[in-house]
């Protein structure tokens, strides 16, 4: 708002100071889009809650058309959405847009105007072998030319993605990535890898351990480093949004302390995208803890700066230093540490 009383008073000022902005490059610039522990311990969200206008639902994934400059913004609800937005941040409802009979969409661009969704389906002949739903939730997928008429296409393609929202990411090497969650062993964010998209290798074992996390949002970052966004499950409580790093994709750090934990409310759900060179982030806000008032928010996020990784400064998860929530796990110098109790304080300590 001042840049514009400015340049309402004075444009030569204005033009003196882009001009400035736009010939002096950025302390640390070169590190912002790298995720490490480091970089996102000093992370922040700026958040912009919703409005009466904002779309409603949960499990927005929203993707990015760098063509035309368009948001394309995918909601579950009764029923499910479809908008599009030259910002990201105010949406308007696409009129004859189709989706598939399903939610918690995922999608992933395959070549010029081929577009594949993941989602998930409720199959109504098949028990459920996790204990959230009495019904098999399956992975299925649909294919778009335009990003807004969806072609469902016959079959299941994975066997039960469990209680969160499943994310597809497809590498830059054509091979790919699905995190979901499930109970069929250990609660948490568990990982699949496929060569085409269709036929999956599931990994043992959620990653960190961490029986807490839901809802991944991951992305590959320029320099090829990953970054995810996830939720908590609440456990009585707002879920809370939580930040993770990963050179590879399969090992993840978790930062120690909350992205975002606004008071009695659940944010759910998010959806990641680089725009610009800017990290954008939407997710589900539910006042009350309550889904079915939840509407779509956003955020900027900005990571810290990898200064303190290269020169091994970075005390996130040290031993000894304190932590956040009992029993959450993540990575110091290589070696994994937990939150644990001791004398009255919550600390890390080197697992077992």
């Amino acid at each position: 708002m001042s840049m514009s009383r400015i340049a309402r008073t004075s444009g030569v000022l204005v033009a003196t100071v882009a001009l400035l902005l736009t010939s002096v490059p950025t302390a640390g610039a070169a590190d912002v889009l790298s995720a490490t522990p480091s970089t996102i311990a000093g992370a922040t969200l700026a958040v912009t809650t919703p409005t009466a206008a904002s779309p409603k639902g949960v499990s927005p994934d929203v993707y990015f058309d760098e063509t035309t400059g368009t948001y394309y913004l995918y909601t579950t609800n009764m029923p499910s959405g479809t908008y599009t937005s030259t910002d990201g941040t105010n949406w308007t409802a696409v009129a004859g847009a189709t989706l598939p009979s399903g939610f918690d969409w995922s999608v992933v661009k395959m070549g010029p105007s081929d577009y594949r969704m993941y989602y998930g389906a409720i199959n109504p002949n098949s028990p459920s072998v996790v204990r959230c739903t009495n019904m098999k939730k399956e992975l299925r997928y649909a294919t778009s030319t335009d990003l807004v008429r969806w072609t469902t296409q016959p079959g299941a393609i994975f066997s039960d993605v469990g209680c969160g929202v499943p994310h597809v990411l497809r590498k830059p090497d054509g091979t790919y990535l699905m995190y979901y969650n499930t109970i069929t062993t250990q609660h948490g964010i568990h990982i699949a890898t496929s060569s085409d998209g269709f036929n999956w290798t599931a990994l043992s074992g959620p990653i960190l351990n961490n029986q807490d996390l839901v809802d991944p949002a991951p992305i590959v970052m320029p320099d090829g480093t990953y970054l995810m966004v996830a939720s908590t499950t609440g456990a009585g409580g707002p879920q809370e949004l939580q930040l993770l790093s990963s050179p590879d994709g399969i090992n993840w750090s978790l930062r120690p302390t909350d992205l975002y934990a606004p008071a009695g409310v659940s944010v759910l759900d998010p959806s990641v995208e680089i725009v610009n060179g800017q990290i954008r982030v939407w997710f589900g806000y539910a006042p009350g803890m309550d889904h079915n008032n939840s509407q779509i928010a956003s955020g900027i996020l900005t990571l810290g700066s990898a200064s303190a990784a290269s020169t091994g400064s970075s005390t996130a998860g040290k031993p000894g230093t304190t932590c956040t929530k009992v029993g959450a796990k993540t990575k110091f110098q290589g070696k994994t540490v937990v939150c644990k109790k001791s004398k009255g304080k919550l600390i890390w300590v080197r697992a077992a």
